[in-house]
């Protein structure tokens, strides 16, 4: 073996690492924290990237894609990018990271939409330009992600609280998922937490909702919205919308959530296909490598239409 084509998928909370030989063949792959990531200048967020990357793969790396949380402009991209040559010395190529998903089912003018730690849509214009729309954060953002549903049913429940109209499943499966004793536990330790932790228990908000919990349930049909909405977004932006591929945690744990952000689109625009990447979106990374040098392999196709 020569050599491996390496593929990262750098989102809010992890890293993916994947690296296959020639004939396409997985070698190394690792999922890593995202440590260190905001606030890092692009020379740091490449030397995170590339010590991460020699952590995992230890031999030679003929061709580096990136789809990195972060990078939201086309200039942004190319910034890691250079840096990301200037440490390695091979082809780079770097994308949003919800530009991974289009690239991992052979559709690349796809729009991406990752609902995961956070929520964005990424697409390409009729010009070429990248767009997106969301993935501002939790703090104001992301609410069809993990984080932003997590944000809205913990105000939702506590505002119920006070109204005396507590919403007992919610709060249960809550405090339950968290290892706290009461809602206010949970909302004070996630003031002191970092985000990507506490998204970590919005399983518990659809747990709930399977409940019968009328606040969660209503949380979640906002939040279905939400993501669709970004769809509305890029197209208004100038990008075509006649595939979307669906991708990230929340949606590929949730298939009844996938299902209904997928129904809410085709409303909006119809005759719309929309799939769900079942397959991890740094898939994706390593079909954009294929491209960097010659003769790549066929990707196989990782994905499955959303009825």
């Amino acid at each position: 073996m020569s050599g491996v084509l390496v593929g990262l998928d750098v989102g809010g909370s992890k890293t993916a690492i994947r690296a296959v030989d020639e004939q396409g063949d997985v070698r190394y792959q690792a999922t890593l924290p995202t440590d260190r990531w905001r606030g890092e200048s692009w020379a740091g967020k490449a030397a995170i990237l590339v010590a991460a990357v020699r952590s995992v793969v230890p031999v030679r790396v003929l061709a580096l894609a990136v789809g990195a949380h972060g990078c939201d402009t086309d200039e942004q991209c190319a910034a890691l990018a250079r840096e990301l040559d200037r440490l390695l010395d091979v082809p780079v190529r770097v994308v949003n990271d919800a530009q991974l998903l289009g690239h991992a089912v052979s559709r690349p003018d796809a729009v991406g939409l990752i609902a995961g730690t956070g929520a964005i849509a990424v697409a390409t214009t009729t010009d070429g330009r990248t767009v997106h729309a969301g993935g501002w954060g939790w703090l104001v953002g992301d609410d069809g992600g993990a984080t932003g549903i997590m944000r809205e049913t913990v105000r939702a429940a506590l505002q119920a609280s006070d109204r005396g109209a507590s919403d007992l499943v919610l709060e249960r499966s809550l405090s339950g998922a968290a290892e706290v004793g009461t809602l206010g536990d949970l909302a004070f330790g996630m003031m002191l937490a970092r985000p990507e932790r506490w998204a970590t228990h919005a399983s518990a908000v659809f747990v709930a909702a399977d409940a019968g919990s009328s606040i969660a349930r209503t949380v979640l049909d906002a939040a279905a919205a939400s993501l669709a909405g970004l769809v509305t977004v890029v197209e208004r932006l100038g990008a075509p919308v006649g595939h979307v591929v669906l991708g990230g945690g929340v949606v590929r744990g949730q298939p009844r959530y996938a299902a209904r952000v997928a129904e809410l689109i085709r409303a909006e625009h119809p005759g719309t296909t929309v799939v769900l990447l079942h397959e991890p979106p740094v898939a994706g990374a390593v079909a954009l490598a294929r491209q960097l040098v010659p003769s790549p392999p066929h990707p196989e196709r990782m994905h499955h239409p959303i009825p």
